[in-house]
């Protein structure tokens, strides 16, 4: 027997098969290696891909372009700024301008359209403050317009009275009338 090899014993059809599965051995690894890049790569598209679906549209930044990691990572930081922080890159696309806040809420309803108003009120045995049973005076109003469409289009207003005690300190006597 040989000390230092010990397949020297072996038949040559043994070490036929050995070497045969050592070959086959190496070429799975390698076959296993690129798969394992290619699976990599995938899932690095993938989330990309994720990110772009669900991702904040309201935090897109159209100047930047696809390898910009890459491009800050191979850039030195000293020859940005010397504090350290990296400039974005230049992808010569043009600024950006800030959106231009638009005008909120609906369009006020045409004036040419006819207005019905109906004011809803308390009765006079209403008029009494349902904790202390003071009289209650008119504080404020508030009105809105909602479009009616039956076989003829108009607009409904509605008033809704404030009541309340005349001593403004008496804020828990405060009644809005919503009918």
């Amino acid at each position: 027997m040989s000390a230092q090899d010990p397949t020297a014993d072996l038949p040559p059809e043994v070490l036929a098969y050995i070497r045969q599965r050592e070959a086959s051995n190496c070429e799975l690894k390698a076959s296993n290696q690129q798969l394992t890049q290619r699976v990599e790569q995938l899932e690095e598209l993938f989330r990309l891909g994720q990110l772009k679906r669900f991702a904040p549209s309201s935090e897109k930044l159209k100047d930047r372009g696809f390898d910009e990691p890459e491009q800050s990572a191979a850039a030195d930081p000293l020859e940005d700024d010397p504090a350290g922080v990296l400039a974005l890159p230049d992808t010569g696309r043009p600024a950006v301008d800030a959106p231009s806040p638009g005008k909120r809420g609906r369009k006020p309803l045409p004036a040419e359209r006819p207005r019905t108003r109906s004011e809803y009120d308390l009765l006079d045995e209403q008029n009494g403050c349902p904790c202390c049973q003071h009289a209650l005076h008119r504080m404020g109003e508030q009105t809105c317009e909602q479009l009616h469409i039956e076989r003829k289009v108009r607009i409904r207003g509605k008033l809704n009275v404030r009541f309340g005690e005349v001593e403004q300190a008496r804020r828990r006597c405060w009644v809005v009338l919503e009918l």
